[in-house]
């Protein structure tokens, strides 16, 4: 069992997050699919601090190639995704426990503030 399968199925799985995966993993794989819902605490060049509803943090990184998009479907960008901002990432828990995040979707924005 991979560091990171036993990571999700001894912390995240109780606090609703999911991993999923079209065929089964071989040990020596080093990500798996990943999906997971938090706030946005902080946010340094292309990486991401999130913390869940269960107070489980979360590094995300992302890239150019990352999807950003709002909860109505619209095209966001990097520059949305600010401290405060609730988000849905999808990607890859990788062995270091960072998430390589394929998409991004924006549920809300900080208290206060519109997109």
């Amino acid at each position: 069992m991979t560091l990171a399968t036993l990571l999700l199925t001894t912390l995240a799985l109780p606090f609703g997050l999911v991993a999923s995966s079209a065929r089964p993993q071989t040990p020596d794989e080093q990500a798996i699919n990943f999906t997971v819902e938090g706030k946005i605490t902080k946010h340094a060049g292309q990486k991401l601090t999130m913390s869940t509803e269960g107070n489980i943090i979360f590094h995300v990184v992302y890239s150019d190639k990352t999807q950003v998009t709002a909860k109505d479907g619209s095209v966001g960008s990097s520059k949305d995704l600010r401290v405060g901002v609730r988000i849905h990432v999808d990607g890859e828990l990788t062995e270091a426990g960072e998430i390589i995040a394929q998409r991004i979707t924006i549920q809300s924005e900080p208290k206060g503030e519109k997109r």
